[in-house]
């Protein structure tokens, strides 16, 4: 497999050819989420107008059930509109980093198809069974941050609510740091299956925890090698080439794993013909 190091001389090779739909990327990125975002401010600001939420509460009061039930479905349906775009982009990216010029329309073409969609949310679901005994502390410890950062606004104590906000902002990050970790030996698994969309979600996910044994460091060490452009991003500006390039890196290191079993295996079966050849003679 190729160092790391190389991976990132590859990934600024082929970044060239293609910044700018990476930006793209970005910006339709961004935007959907901020169309979210405004979405629900608008239906909050809706059920506050009618009486159904206290306007003096605060707005991302969770302990409200029905701000609590109309973010959810907030989530639920960024959720259902992004997931084929995500998986989309995964596909461009693989086939960049792999040296194959396509265009930019693929990353909309998931939307094609009813098959292909419900084939990425039946995968997401395993993927979220086989997560859930990680995951499921981790959402509820930083729901218990978010909901302690809100009583503690609600008491109007200003030094109190700073030192919370600061801490839930550092548990946010522990805990997308621990999800990352954990979640290393399921990363190929969204991108062996815009290789091979019709193969099980089980298949996929067994095939996935198979190529990371063993490579689960190499992968969170391409992960790290960007992570120089963090500090960067507070400016928000150097995200539009910070993220691509960050995303681009990973995408190659999950590439060479891939590769590096398809080279095994074929070294394997060319090891076997050898064998044969020779036994036969």
């Amino acid at each position: 497999m190729k160092t790391v190091k190389e991976l990132r001389q590859t990934v600024l090779q082929r970044l060239r050819y293609c910044w700018g739909e990476n930006t793209a990327v970005f910006f339709i990125s961004a935007g959907g989420i901020a169309a979210a975002a405004l979405a629900w401010f608008m239906t909050t600001d809706f059920l506050i107008a009618f009486g159904v939420t206290d306007r003096a509460g605060p707005r991302a009061d969770l302990s409200n059930g029905t701000v609590l039930a109309v973010t959810a479905a907030a989530l639920l349906l960024l959720y259902g509109i992004a997931e084929p775009f995500r998986y989309g982009v995964k596909w461009y990216r693989l086939q960049q980093v792999r040296g194959n010029a396509v265009h930019a329309r693929s990353i909309f073409s998931c939307y094609g198809s009813w098959k292909r969609a419900g084939q990425i949310f039946r995968l997401d679901a395993y993927l979220f069974v086989r997560r859930m005994y990680f995951t499921v502390p981790l959402i509820a410890l930083f729901a218990a941050g978010v909901y302690l950062v809100n009583r503690i606004e609600a008491s109007e104590n200003s030094v109190a609510y700073s030192a919370a906000a600061v801490l839930a902002l550092l548990l946010a990050g522990s805990v997308i740091c621990a999800f990352t970790a954990f979640n290393c030996k399921y990363s190929a698994a969204g991108y062996l299956f815009v290789l091979d969309p019709d193969a099980s979600p089980k298949e996929l996910i067994d095939k996935s925890v198979r190529l990371s044994k063993g490579r689960s460091d190499y992968l969170i060490e391409a992960m790290l090698s960007s992570a120089i452009w963090l500090p960067f991003c507070v400016l928000v500006f150097p995200l539009i080439f910070a993220l691509p390039y960050m995303k681009m890196v990973y995408t190659a290191a999950v590439n060479e794993v891939i590769l590096s079993e398809e080279n095994e295996d074929q070294n394997g079966k060319r090891s076997d013909i050898v064998d044969g050849e020779y036994a036969h003679n």
